[in-house]
């Protein structure tokens, strides 16, 4: 090296005089093309991970979605008509929401202890937990771990009008992600309900509520990264691969609220009805759902989480149809998860 110059030696032994600029070209050109070289064996390998996850769905009419949280980058879309163009209630995974609201309006001691028994009878109406022999005294950690409705009936009586639906606008749910795909549906929030509508929607069940799974694994994935929001990208190829770029839309801030509502995730997987999706290998953090889209219909079944539960590098939704959250999309979502870093810990992503 002399003056700034850089001397090359060439198999061949010839003597190739660089600059510093030229050398700074030189090393960027090379850069550019092992990328170039890397992004078809990269998406070779997403490939063979999105068949993982389509033979875990199996038949099962549903959706599995699986997103980098850092980046929006999707790994995994299987069913994309169910994942992306289809919005429908979200039961109560929607309680992180409700949970959000209540914290950050200042209305919730999450220490505070509220009775279930089971049911309850609000404006005259008769409401009932999942459980009917009831929870007994609950939290807010352990409301969220054992998805108890009578917690959150108890406690959205608290909300103001239009707050609710204030918090899950700020969250995003309403809309469109902008993701890199035709047709995407947009998540319906209502504007008003009444007093009775208003204990269906704190669990995720009003008749005005919808949500995309897509939306879902977005807000799991601003959970996961602390209130980052990242626009969703889908590579179809080799070359949209290439070209992606994470696209940082948004930073919701949160203060201590938003690690409560991520220890109560984590509790639902460790002993609550996220237990299906545990894992031994990995710390999951997740929270299950169950609504029918109408009275009287089959219900769908919901899961929505990230791991590992402390430094989340990978989100995951699985919907089902005709299903329940706790019995049948937490393990699949739980063995989509152990797929995942199966192939991580190969060096596969």
């Amino acid at each position: 090296m002399k003056q700034g110059r850089f001397d090359l030696l060439p198999a061949d032994r010839r003597r190739v005089r660089l600059s510093l600029p030229l050398l700074a070209c030189f090393i960027a050109g090379w850069l550019a093309s092992m990328s170039c070289q890397q992004q078809p064996e990269r998406f070779a390998r997403l490939a063979v991970f999105r068949q993982a996850c389509s033979e875990l769905l199996g038949e099962r009419a549903g959706t599995i979605l699986v997103m980098q949280p850092r980046t929006g980058l999707l790994l995994a879309l299987i069913n994309e008509k169910l994942g992306v163009q289809n919005a429908t209630r979200p039961g109560s995974t929607f309680k992180v929401v409700t949970a959000l609201s209540l914290l950050q309006h200042g209305l919730l001691d999450p220490e505070e202890q509220l009775l279930c028994e089971g049911q309850i009878k609000l404006g005259g109406e008769d409401y009932q937990c999942w459980l009917r022999s009831g929870h007994g005294q609950q939290n807010l950690l352990q409301a969220l771990a054992n998805s108890c409705n009578i917690y959150f009936y108890r406690a959205a009586q608290k909300l103001p009008a239009g707050a609710l639906t204030e918090t899950a606008r700020k969250l995003r749910l309403a809309g469109r992600t902008g993701i890199n795909l035709p047709e995407e549906a947009a998540g319906q929030l209502p504007e008003w309900v009444s007093p009775a509508e208003g204990v269906r929607f704190a669990v995720g069940h009003s008749r005005a509520l919808a949500v995309t799974p897509l939306q879902m694994l977005q807000l799991v994935a601003m959970f996961a990264n602390e209130g980052a929001v990242y626009r969703p990208f889908y590579p179809a190829s080799a070359a949209a691969l290439q070209q992606f770029k994470p696209e940082l839309v948004q930073t919701i801030q949160f203060g201590r609220e938003l690690s409560l509502v991520r220890e109560g995730m984590r509790q639902s997987v460790a002993y609550g009805t996220g237990a299906g999706a545990r894992r031994e290998e990995v710390q999951i953090a997740g929270k299950t759902g169950t609504a029918a889209e109408y009275f009287g219909a089959k219900t769908n079944g919901w899961f929505m989480g990230f791991a590992p539960a402390d430094k989340p590098e990978v989100a995951v939704v699985v919907f089902l149809q005709e299903a329940q959250g706790a019995q049948d999309a937490a393990p699949l979502a739980g063995r989509v998860l152990q797929r995942y870093f199966e192939f991580h810990q190969a060096g596969e992503f």
